[in-house]
């Protein structure tokens, strides 16, 4: 599903290099649920990113569905994203000036599809993440937890294969945070979609199949061998 080789990514910043992933290799089988974790500044979004194509790699490469990505013209990318991926941002990212059911549509217009059809599509996955209710109202009029629950609709509205969500739960309190890891959960199990999430709260690991550890830029691979070690002792 992914497979990630040699990925590096440099950042310049004047005369300054700053080196934020160092030459990490992954893979993610279809039908997973994978956490990426580490300390603050390990490189977890900029991994991230780079899968979702949202930055290019300095060097490396990344096989989504068999396709080298890391290579893709900027066209190419943007079509392959729309077509293949679903990304959850940080801070929701939604346009304040449409309401909900607009704002969930929006890629699937994007895709070429009726109105008609992504409005349906948008009301259909609305009611799957419990904002049935919510259709017409606009974003100053939801909490934090139901715009975080719009913004992973809208990452859903396709089908796409792969969904990616940066720290989806930084902004949110325990209780959301539970609506929300817990939804992720049964998409992933009832449609059998991968879903890679990058996280920094040790609770969240319990909803996570995987964890890939990242450390300065590295895989830590001290942090995962234990890590694999004391879930195989648990059972998970």
């Amino acid at each position: 599903m992914i497979e990630v080789s040699g990925l590096k990514k440099i950042y310049r910043l004047g005369n300054v290099e700053v080196e934020a992933l160092k030459g990490i290799s992954i893979s993610i089988q279809r039908g997973e649920f994978v956490g990426i974790m580490g300390p603050s500044g390990s490189g977890k979004s900029t991994l991230l990113h780079q899968m979702a194509l949202l930055d290019m790699p300095s060097a490396g490469t990344i096989l989504i569905n068999t396709t080298d990505v890391s290579h893709l013209s900027d066209e190419e990318r943007t079509n392959f994203r729309l077509m293949n991926l679903g990304y959850v941002f940080q801070d929701y990212a939604l346009v304040s000036e449409l309401n909900v059911q607009e704002n969930v549509a929006l890629p699937a217009i994007m895709q070429g599809r009726s109105l008609a059809d992504s409005y349906a599509a948008a009301a259909s996955v609305l009611e799957k993440v419990g904002l049935a209710g919510r259709l017409n109202h606009l974003v100053y009029e939801l909490s934090g937890g139901e715009q975080q629950r719009v913004s992973i609709a809208r990452a859903l509205v396709n089908k796409p294969s792969i969904v990616l969500a940066d720290e989806p739960c930084a902004n949110l309190d325990t209780e959301n945070s539970w609506i929300v890891l817990e939804l992720f959960r049964a998409v992933n199990r009832d449609l059998g979609q991968t879903i890679v999430m990058v996280s920094h709260e040790p609770w969240h690991q319990e909803f996570f199949d995987r964890i890939i550890f990242i450390r300065d830029g590295l895989l830590d691979k001290d942090r995962m061998t234990r890590e694999h070690k004391e879930r195989t002792d648990e059972g998970l």
